[in-house]
């Protein structure tokens, strides 16, 4: 597992306090108004970047660096602004984009400053050299994917009879029926079955409230109870592994 000589708990607590200024300069200070409204010049992006920099200053004590983060920030967000004028990509990509890199500016301004990038590297190799969170990786990575598609496969004559006569994918479907096994595998790692219970249930209120009598009740049912049942299975089967570690 992760070992915390990789940093300190006092640099790990600034790298919190980092983050933490983003989030409220990014999101609890930065109005509607001004993101609709801020371009490589104007008041409201100035605005924001002062507001980024005091923030990380505050909260950090780094008041020259929390310059350079504000700087970057600021060039961040301009060239967002150019993407997103140009229409070429999605606002919901831009915008995980903007946030990946806001963060890697953070994670790398401190690494640099505790000369921690030999850490870091050792702990981006933890999932892949670490028996115990390479086996949860895998479960993870079991429960996206390539479970959707066997379920799909063990479905689809039913599909064929609902409102999906020619078998087109479901994306909305897919990515609930993912979240929901990564939900319940989660609960098993962490031996939360009680709460397992109170997701079925909630799932099982949401569709009987629903109305709609284009799609088979067949499909639903054995589909979701496939995705729950092969979740939990492999929520065992992992856990009984993870004791060989």
């Amino acid at each position: 597992m992760i070992e915390t000589s990789l940093f300190t708990a006092e640099q790990g607590n600034l790298l919190i306090r980092l983050l933490m200024a983003h989030l409220l300069a990014d999101f609890v200070f930065q109005s509607k108004k001004m993101v609709e409204n801020k371009q490589w010049f104007s008041k409201y992006m100035l605005f924001h970047i002062g507001i980024v920099y005091i923030t990380s200053a505050v909260l950090s004590g780094w008041w020259i660096l929390s310059g350079l983060i504000a700087v970057l920030h600021y060039i961040t967000d301009g060239v967002k602004i150019t993407l997103k004028n140009k229409g070429k990509i999605k606002d919901s990509y831009l915008f995980i984009a903007d946030q990946k890199i806001h963060f890697f500016v953070i994670l790398i301004i401190w690494a640099a400053y505790f000369s921690l990038f030999r850490n870091l590297y050792q702990l981006v190799l933890i999932p892949f050299t670490d028996y115990k969170w390479s086996l949860v990786l895998l479960g993870y990575l079991f429960m996206t994917s390539p479970l959707g598609f066997l379920i799909g496969i063990a479905t689809r004559k039913l599909q064929q009879l609902g409102d999906n006569p020619e078998g087109k994918s479901d994306r909305n479907g897919f990515w609930i029926g993912v979240s929901e096994r990564v939900i319940i595998f989660t609960f098993m790692l962490l031996e939360e079955y009680g709460a397992i219970g109170f997701l079925i249930a909630g799932k099982s209120i949401i569709r009987f409230s629903t109305k709609n009598e284009d799609k088979k009740s067949e499909y639903v049912l054995l589909g979701t109870m496939l995705s729950y049942g092969v979740a939990i299975v492999a929520g065992i089967v992992i856990r009984w592994m993870l004791m060989f570690g």
